[in-house]
């Protein structure tokens, strides 16, 4: 223990934090500081506390019978759910709310899957579960069965009608923008924002007859912000349509506002916009400091669109 002690101090504390997020342990004392200042802070997004709070709050949210209902219905959410959160929020809890018990064959298009507080969910026990994306990432769960797949979603790598559901949550969006924040390869620093068709295309092959295909895109004003395009009405309809014959479309719109995320319409969310300086850090690799802080609090997308698609 007290050798632990000395490491973990001779160690920046942003790998700590990593650290300790990847592997599922946390340090109580440093963590209840950090929450608690980024509560007394204001619950500014991307300030000291924000991973943690964020990461509690969809922790909880998912194990929530009530507030699963709610998403799986299409109710209104309880006022200022979200406040200061980015639509993870609300694309976790929606997927959990809808995934089918009878999915044993999964694969996660993206990799949003690939953090422990989701897959110790039991929604996710006693399943097959393929993760594809670019590169290794930090998180790896291979004592939890979990295949990984390194190649491009425009291509992928596995036969026809293999998986009984694919789940691609805000990862449509950076196809054929500039990838290399998540990859060494300079060949993904592209400028073909219309593959995104291709990717549907080839999600709907490997998809069994029958089977869902869970999307979700940060949804409004249509922008080409480097790393990744926010989908309007038009871009989300050439999507569902490349998917091509699919026997059902379910589309659940969420917006954000200074009173947290809550359902809506296509058309309440059309003039949403993205918040700018969050996705041009991403793209610089830096956060500015101090940090910026949005009026009405926003952490990244003001809207999302959350589809199911089922393969005819």
């Amino acid at each position: 223990m007290i050798i632990k002690k000395i490491v973990r101090n001779l160690l920046p504390p942003i790998v700590v934090k990593a650290a300790n997020y990847a592997t599922g342990r946390t340090l109580p004392r440093i963590n209840e500081k950090m929450l608690q200042q980024y509560l007394q802070n204001g619950r500014v997004p991307w300030s000291s506390g924000y991973d943690l709070y964020k990461i509690e709050l969809i922790t909880q949210s998912i194990s929530d019978d009530t507030l699963l209902r709610r998403f799986r219905c299409s109710e209104p959410l309880s006022p200022d759910y979200g406040f200061g959160i980015d639509e993870r929020c609300v694309e976790y809890p929606w997927l959990v709310a809808n995934l089918s018990e009878n999915a044993k064959c999964l694969l996660d298009a993206g990799s949003v899957l690939n953090h422990r507080f989701i897959l110790n969910h039991p929604t996710f026990e006693n399943k097959k579960l393929h993760i594809l994306t670019l590169a290794p990432e930090e998180n790896c769960f291979w004592e939890k069965g979990i295949s990984y797949l390194y190649d491009d979603l425009r291509d992928i790598p596995i036969r026809n009608d293999y998986y009984d559901t694919i789940i691609c949550l805000s990862t449509l969006e950076h196809i054929g923008c500039d990838n290399t924040l998540h990859t060494q390869d300079e060949t993904y620093q592209e400028n073909r924002p219309e593959d995104f068709v291709l990717v549907m295309k080839e999600l709907r092959r490997v998809l069994k007859p029958g089977g869902s295909l869970f999307l979700s895109v940060p949804f409004g004003v249509y922008r080409q912000l480097g790393t990744f395009q926010q989908f309007d009405r038009e871009l989300l309809s050439r999507a569902v349509e490349a998917f091509e014959l699919a026997s059902e479309v379910t589309e659940t719109f969420y917006q954000y506002t200074a009173n947290g995320w809550q359902i809506a319409t296509a058309s309440d969310c059309a003039e949403c916009e993205y918040v700018e300086w969050v996705a041009k850090a991403w793209q610089n690799q830096q956060f500015p400091d101090p940090i910026p802080v949005e009026p009405d609090r926003a952490a990244a997308a003001r809207a999302v669109a959350c589809i199911r698609l089922v393969k005819g």
